[in-house]
């Protein structure tokens, strides 16, 4: 029988560190085109049935931003014809503020004899892998999601296709000013052992 290998205490030091940095704490330089690229390589290495990359990334040069903007301020208004100014503003700091920017796209192709839903979970995952490896390379990154993720016109306008649905918009840079202490959690809140007694419980 082979031995478990002992736990060393900093083997996971790297993923029991990362946060969400918002962007509002990203400064520049963000990823260079080599960074980005060993990111995607770290995402393509999540688990993925059938190895279908149900996920794809849209990246937005900075000197496209403002059109990017302006997109955002779009949004805004038809979701919200009387939102005020600063809410605009807002808006457009979205797309304009992180230092690098992208958009995680779930492609799942439902004609695959593989569910829809493990689709999502691998997409899922290499989003996961993404933002690890930002943190393991020395940056910070949020994924942040909302409404407009599911305006159809702004999906046409990013070049979404009719069965990609856009999971939210990573924020990339360098961490200028530390995000908050992550709040205690325990792993026993998410950990229970089977039983047929304890799954009659439920």
């Amino acid at each position: 029988m082979t031995a478990a290998p002992a736990l060393r205490d900093d083997a996971l030091a790297g993923l029991l560190g990362r946060r969400s940095v918002s962007p509002k704490r990203l400064v520049a330089p963000g990823p260079d085109a080599a960074a980005l690229e060993a990111m995607l390589q770290a995402a393509l290495r999540a688990p993925d049935h059938g190895g279908l990359r149900p996920w794809r990334v849209i990246e937005f040069p900075a000197a496209l931003r403002p059109a990017l903007a302006d997109a955002f301020e779009q949004e805004k208004r038809r979701r919200d014809p009387m939102a005020p100014a600063e809410d605009l503003r807002r808006a457009r700091e979205h797309a304009i503020l992180p230092p690098v920017l992208l958009g995680f796209v779930v492609a799942p192709q439902p004609r695959s004899a593989v569910p829809v839903r493990e689709q999502w979970l691998g997409a899922g995952a290499a989003l996961g892998n993404l933002l690890n490896a930002a943190h393991q390379l020395g940056f910070g990154a949020i994924v942040l999601s909302g409404e407009r993720c599911h305006d159809p016109v702004l999906l046409r306008t990013l070049g979404l296709r009719h069965h990609e649905y856009l999971a939210g918009f990573v924020s990339l840079g360098t961490v200028r000013e530390a995000p908050p202490p992550a709040r205690p959690a325990s792993p026993r809140s998410v950990w229970s052992c089977w039983s047929p007694a304890t799954a009659a419980e439920r």
